[in-house]
């Protein structure tokens, strides 16, 4: 990590900023209504009844935030895969009329075929960073 940090992001930020890009940190997260079961309080001597639905839910969002400080993104609800991330680079693309430095981590679908297919079709438009591999501790 600290290779990266001293010699591959000043060459990320000093590219950037010689085009007059936009810098910007990417992430995927999924937020689910699952029903955490646990203890509650009630009436010693009685058992207390917690009533629920049974409905669970989920909602995912991509986003990108930049070095100052703005924040895109886009919420979906299917998993994240390739697909997915080929439609926030479309986004991203139309949004900004420069180009765009994503940093990304190593998820499959930030390297995937249909993804660099994307990039090379959209050179101007956005180009990809890989954050370093992390070590489990």
């Amino acid at each position: 990590m600290a290779c990266w940090h001293q010699e591959t992001w000043p060459k990320i930020h000093a590219k950037a900023k010689a085009k007059g890009s936009e810098i910007l940190f990417a992430g995927q997260i999924g937020i689910r209504s699952d029903q955490v079961t646990g203890r509650t309080w009630g009436e010693k001597g009685r058992t207390s009844m917690v009533r629920r639905s049974g409905n669970r839910f989920s909602v995912k969002a991509m986003s990108g935030i930049s070095t100052r400080g703005r924040m895109h993104f886009m919420v979906f609800a299917e998993s994240f895969t390739a697909q997915v991330m080929c439609r926030f680079l479309d986004r991203l693309a139309g949004y900004f009329d420069h180009k765009v430095h994503l940093v990304v981590n190593r998820h499959s679908a930030h390297h995937s075929k249909k993804v660099r297919g994307w990039l090379a079709a959209h050179p101007d438009d956005v180009e990809l960073h890989f954050l370093p591999r992390t070590r489990p501790s």
